[in-house]
């Protein structure tokens, strides 16, 4: 086994990284073969940091693991699948679940977190692939108790830079015409989305939109908060990063499960959350995101998961203008 601390940006802390090759010569001569390459991730679940530390709730976040997985990806796509530093990396779409509720509850000790994850690559050319494809499973202090995913593309300069252009023209031509979105008729407390701080909230209260059976919810993202909130490293290109669109999904998912089915905020956790991108949102224009509720049960009553708590399943739409830039099929829990 290959064992190293990789690169650590600030807000990830220090973390271990273990590649497990599947044979001697891979272990031998530090040639990994472009097929399927498993690694381990471990760390501790931070109290400290800005944004992932900044809880008032009683559970740890689906943004932690998310964004671990994430960043061991790049580092396995350069390091083990010789993917050249000029191919921009496009994350295509993720995931995350929690599968059992009791390891994501805060105990008041500093817990660890591991991920057993699985590399695929996509897309071979001349060995080198395109793209890469991971499943992961989470562990909390030893306890197995979620999964992650993530499907990561890689563009050449040119390319990237062609989709960045077209992307924000259209999106600027749309706000032009007058699709900015909604205007915010206040701001949450940061008690409402999770957070003690109220530097953290990035969206607005809602606004109620549709009809006819497909009513649903606005809500303005707040470009100066993101702005300010350092969500990737100094030298990340300058596209709104891909964990933000988490970030937002659980705040939008808390603010929305209280205002459909009245659950409270402090006792509500994202136990699911699955997004596929469409384009790049650019910053400095409006952002929002859309909340519909899925699929009702025929008598009204909200739905219950395994374990009989209370369950509401939401479809979130990223906007700038009319141009969407991602879809997301999420779940809020009531832990009760």
């Amino acid at each position: 086994m290959d064992t190293f601390t990789a690169p650590s940006p600030s807000f990830l802390g220090p973390h271990h990284l273990v590649h497990r090759p599947a044979s001697p010569e891979a272990f031998l001569l530090k040639a990994t073969a472009p097929v399927r390459q498993n690694f381990a991730f471990s760390a501790e679940l931070p109290e400290e940091h800005p944004l992932f530390g900044d809880s008032s709730s009683s559970y740890h976040d689906l943004l932690f693991p998310v964004e671990s997985l994430r960043q061991t990806m790049l580092f396995a796509a350069r390091r083990y699948f010789r993917v050249p530093e000029s191919w921009h990396p496009v994350v295509a779409s993720g995931g995350a679940a929690i599968t059992w509720l009791d390891a994501w509850r805060r105990g008041g000790m500093r817990a660890g977190i591991a991920l057993e994850l699985g590399m695929t690559p996509l897309d071979l050319v001349g060995g080198v692939p395109r793209g890469l494809e991971c499943e992961a499973t989470v562990s909390i202090d030893g306890e197995r108790c979620g999964t992650a995913s993530a499907r990561l593309v890689f563009l050449a300069q040119g390319v990237y830079h062609n989709h960045r252009v077209l992307g924000r023209r259209q999106s600027e031509e749309s706000v032009a015409a007058g699709d900015g979105g909604p205007l915010s008729p206040g701001v949450p407390l940061p008690e409402q989305v999770g957070h003690r701080d109220s530097r953290n909230v990035l969206v607005g209260l809602p606004e109620h939109i549709g009809a006819d059976g497909d009513e649903g919810l606005a809500f303005p993202i707040d470009a100066r908060a993101v702005a300010e909130l350092r969500l990737e490293a100094p030298d990340a290109p300058d596209e709104v990063p891909p964990m933000l669109f988490l970030e937002v999904s659980r705040q939008v998912g808390l603010l929305a499960a209280a205002e459909l089915r009245g659950f409270l905020p402090s006792h509500a956790v994202l136990s699911r959350w699955q997004a596929s991108f469409r384009g790049f949102a650019e910053p400095g224009l409006p952002l929002h995101c859309t909340v519909r509720e899925g699929v009702r049960r025929t008598d009204g009553r909200v739905s219950r998961d395994a374990a009989g708590r209370p369950v509401i399943d939401l479809r979130l739409s990223f906007l700038q203008g009319s141009r969407v830039v991602a879809r997301v099929s999420a779940s809020v829990l009531q832990d009760c």
